[in-house]
């Protein structure tokens, strides 16, 4: 039975993953009724994301206030105590999150799908975790029972993700990942329409992963200067098609939300076609800055630290999309800056695989992070040609450049910008306000709410309140 206040500030966020402002705000709006109408009643921007603008990182971000360092989520892997090398999971994130937040003053919060919710942590609400879920049978939900909703909905193998493992949508045909994506997605709307009806909330928050999942490998079907551009593809509006049935679900959800609910739509990064990969330890092993120890096969393998000769190397490096470097602080000791200078001056002159130069960015790790004793902060943070040349840490490829990693190949990169919108009755009509930081909008859904506090957030809200309901 619904018990949701009708007089109680609320807020809403609808996630889509890897929305692109060029295509949210510009290219697709037309065709996104719900959307433009928020757009058109709100305030919109680009949302500028973490560094990187990793998923699992740029979410919490999002729903936190706290950069990368913050939280303590550097990439999808890490090692732990022992040496060993683990798949990131919620136990890392070293912050409270916007739930924890809302828990301290007694508000209910419905988290869906959030990147790096699993296992599922007891919220002063409902959760179910994310892509990275092993299956329904795993800790996937708080509480427990809400496993039973899901078990009604259909195919729980593809309730989580469309296939199984990281990455594990690379190795679809494009017609079954397309036919996975909306089944997928059809459960995870049919959950989140269950909940916010049927359950008390002051705050829910759902993100739907399978825009991410076909913008990396359709890319190429839509984009005319895309290298790998397949002409009179079937699926060339396919990407869009997908967008469209969005928006037409999130007209219908609105439906069902009082006045007094604040709509958010965002992503965590925009995406960018991909021009290829630079192989990132292959250059450094060119440059003699890593060797890797005997025996390490030829062919395509996932780097490892295993594989590193620690004795002989100076460097290695990580990341996909964008590279992180860590310099062997034991083997260069006292040479440490002048290393790091060197590295960051051949980084930048790496050309596209034409010899074109490319513009390459180069972030040292106390320019963007505030916690620098975590051992997985990079020394060098690397956007090649502002992440339109991925970067691939895997081994045995036969150049510096390549196509594919260890995983397979994906069509589009994450880029520096994702998108924000947001609309309610106490937000100006002010349309376009520029540029935002994804740090901003946790504080900015907390005055949404009227909470008293920031909770240990150092950026401020977004300038999007109403003269009157921003003096109360």
């Amino acid at each position: 039975m619904a018990v949701d206040s009708q007089t109680k500030n609320k807020v809403f966020l609808f996630g889509i993953d890897g929305a692109a402002p060029e295509l949210l705000f510009d290219t697709w709006l037309s065709d996104l009724p719900t959307i433009r109408s928020l757009v058109e009643r709100g305030c919109h921007a680009k949302l500028n994301s973490t560094i990187p603008p990793i998923t699992i990182a740029a979410w919490n971000a999002m729903l936190s206030g706290k950069e990368v360092s913050q939280l303590g989520v550097f990439g999808y892997s890490y090692k732990n105590a022992s040496g060993e090398t683990k798949i990131a999971d919620s136990s890392l994130i070293k912050t409270e999150l916007l739930w924890d937040y809302l828990g301290h003053e007694n508000k209910k919060t419905i988290a869906l799908y959030v990147p790096l919710s699993y296992p599922a942590k007891p919220i002063n609400g409902i959760m179910v975790t994310d892509f990275l879920t092993p299956g329904v049978n795993s800790n996937c939900t708080y509480p427990e029972q809400i496993k039973e909703k899901i078990k009604t909905l259909g195919n729980t193998e593809c309730f989580f993700d469309v296939a199984v493992g990281l990455a594990g949508h690379k190795g679809l045909e494009v017609g079954v990942l397309i036919e996975k994506t909306y089944e997928m997605t059809k459960m995870q709307l049919a959950l989140l329409n269950d909940l916010i009806t049927t359950h008390d909330w002051d705050v829910c928050v759902a993100v739907m992963i399978g825009s991410d999942r076909l913008q990396h490998m359709l890319w190429n079907h839509f984009d005319p200067k895309h290298r790998k551009f397949i002409k009179n593809s079937p699926h060339a509006n396919a990407l869009k098609e997908y967008y469209i049935y969005l928006d037409t679900e999130l007209g219908k959800i609105l439906k069902q939300l009082d006045d007094n609910t604040t709509i958010i739509v965002a992503s965590d990064h925009g995406m960018v076609r991909q021009e290829g990969k630079i192989n990132i330890n292959n250059w450094l092993m060119q440059e003699g800055y890593l060797v890797l120890k005997d025996g390490v096969p030829s062919k395509k393998t996932r780097f490892s630290t295993a594989l590193v000769d620690m004795e002989k190397s100076i460097a290695y490096g990580s990341g996909a999309y964008h590279a992180r470097v860590f310099i062997n602080k034991e083997k260069v000791g006292k040479d440490y800056e002048k290393i790091r200078q060197e590295l960051t001056h051949k980084l930048k002159a790496i050309p596209d695989d034409s010899g074109k130069p490319i513009k390459t960015v180069v972030f040292r790790k106390e320019d963007i992070y505030e916690k620098l004793d975590d051992r997985e902060c990079p020394d060098l943070t690397i956007y090649f040609d502002d992440l339109r040349w991925a970067s691939n840490p895997d081994l045995g490829q036969e150049s510096i450049y390549s196509w594919e990693t260890a995983l397979g190949a994906d069509t589009a990169g994450h880029s520096r910008q994702g998108s924000f919108i947001i609309a309610g009755k106490n937000i100006k009509h002010e349309k376009n306000i520029g540029e935002l930081d994804i740090c901003q909008v946790a504080p900015t859904i907390l005055k949404a709410l009227n909470s008293k506090s920031q909770h240990g957030i150092k950026v401020k809200h977004a300038e999007v309140f109403t003269n009157e309901y921003a003096n109360e």
